[in-house]
């Protein structure tokens, strides 16, 4: 579990301070840009402005935005406790810490954490026939459409994994000839491989 262990929290706002403040922050509008990631928080923290509004029904005066912890065990930066241990008001301190956010920015917050014991168990190592592929040897008409299972060259826990597994097993059993989504290398890549190992070396 400890290897696997995430912590997430939904956050919902009454005021557009804090929704203002990191589209002056970040330069992006929400829903246009990836993970806004601390990489020197201890709990390794990221928050990720969707569109709003961002679920059905969603009142045109509430703002949603949703982030999480690779380390929620460790004490945090701003806050002298776990993540694991901290209500939504500590962690939303945490978060305004990390930003330079007064904390009036989410005074009107509700923030919802949720701990999630095996949330990355699909990153765990493995044996390459330790998963099945999506339609196994033989089979006529059964298919594994999942996160478990194994697509060589791949990286799970994307929604672009989900889709390829999905139109490998429906091709394949029904004998579809269109070609499957393309997966890009980006291990390959010079760019990645230069930033990884400069993030290595600190």
């Amino acid at each position: 579990m400890a290897q696997s262990l995430w912590e997430s929290f939904t956050v919902i706002l009454s005021d557009p301070a804090f929704f203002n403040q990191m589209i002056k922050f970040s330069g992006n509008q929400p829903g246009t840009g990836g993970l806004v990631t601390f990489k020197d928080s201890n709990w390794l923290m990221s928050v990720v402005l969707p569109h709003q509004p961002h679920f059905a029904n969603q009142p045109e005066d509430v703002q949603v935005f949703w982030g999480y912890a690779l380390s929620p065990d460790r004490v945090g930066n701003f806050v002298a406790k776990p993540m694991a241990d901290c209500n939504g008001k500590e962690i939303l301190r945490e978060l305004c810490g990390h930003l330079r956010f007064d904390l009036d920015t989410v005074q009107t917050a509700n923030c919802i954490p949720c701990r999630m014991p095996y949330i990355t168990s699909m990153f765990m190592p493995r044996q390459l026939c330790d998963r099945p592929l999506p339609v196994p040897a033989a089979s006529k008409n059964l298919a594994f459409i999942s996160q478990f299972v194994e697509i060589p060259e791949d990286v799970v826990f994307t929604v672009e994994y989900s889709v390829r597994v999905a139109q490998l097993a429906v091709y394949q059993l029904l004998k579809i000839n269109l070609e499957v989504l393309p997966i890009t290398a980006h291990d390959k890549s010079v760019k990645v491989q230069f930033e990884a190992l400069l993030k290595a070396l600190k």
